[in-house]
């Protein structure tokens, strides 16, 4: 190699992963890279070992085998608080959300840490001129301004989801997570949410766990399938609806053309 050339190393690496509860291996030598603004998405039949795999790289348990990288830092059997200071924000499936605080209030403190105002608890976020700000903006994006000051649980499902994109990017990390953020929302709420997911992960990193299959095809520049706690397949849309063993484990579930882009 010529020291001329350059090598793009991927954001987030997966080498050899493995988890077991007990006897039983829900994850076996998964191996998946991420380059950086890229969008993956992440599929598979109930069961396959999806939600384990995030909470491995989120630091919500750590793996029996293999490594997981972030930016150059090895990050599995750290804690959650760590890898989050290292640039990777994670939603989740059930809302995680302050319930008893407003949609606002929600936002400020995801982006407290961002701010550097840390533990300067004794300071009154109302003088946080600048993150006040960047809140509300923020909020504006969301479609949740009309809603600015009630409660989180008062919220919509739907607003609840958009909610909790909003806190997971808020934060400022370069690689999100996103685990099936609109599972449980109507034809016209995922539309919103694809764009809203479209719109505030522009030149970030996306892993997203998603079941509708018309969400994976529209946001996804490549598709990982996992298949009892396997990766058998990882490409772009069109080689992943192509591959056979993937056919074969969702029971030809999967379109046979993609969806018509507006």
């Amino acid at each position: 190699m010529s020291g001329m050339e350059t090598v793009t190393k991927p954001v987030l690496e997966i080498r050899g992963l493995a988890k077991r509860f007990g006897r039983t291996e829900v994850l076996r030598e998964v191996t998946l890279s991420v380059a950086r603004g890229e969008r993956l998405a992440l599929i598979g039949p109930n069961g396959a070992g999806k939600s384990t795999l995030f909470n491995l790289i989120s630091g919500r348990e750590a793996p029996s085998a293999g490594q997981v990288w972030l930016d150059g830092q090895r990050i599995d059997g750290r804690p959650p608080h760590q890898i989050s200071r290292l640039g990777l924000a994670r939603s989740f499936q059930v809302s995680h959300l302050f319930a008893h605080l407003s949609a606002f209030d929600n936002l400020r403190c995801a982006m407290l840490w961002s701010a550097g105002q840390r533990y300067s608890f004794w300071r009154p976020l109302s003088r946080l001129r600048e993150l006040n700000s960047r809140a509300a903006v923020l909020l504006e994006r969301l479609g949740l301004q009309p809603r600015r000051d009630d409660s989180a649980a008062s919220l919509s499902y739907a607003e609840q989801r958009a909610l909790e994109i909003g806190v997971t990017v808020a934060g400022g990390a370069g690689v999100i997570l996103l685990d099936e953020p609109t599972a449980g929302m109507s034809r016209s709420e995922t539309a919103r949410c694809v764009e809203l997911i479209r719109e505030l992960t522009a030149g970030r990193t996306l892993l997203m766990v998603e079941h509708d299959m018309g969400v994976v095809f529209e946001l996804a520049d490549r598709i990982a399938v996992l298949a009892q706690g396997e990766l058998i397949a990882c490409g772009t849309p069109a080689q992943v609806r192509a591959d056979a063993r993937v056919r074969q484990a969702y029971l030809g579930a999967l379109p046979a053309t993609e969806p018509a882009h507006d």
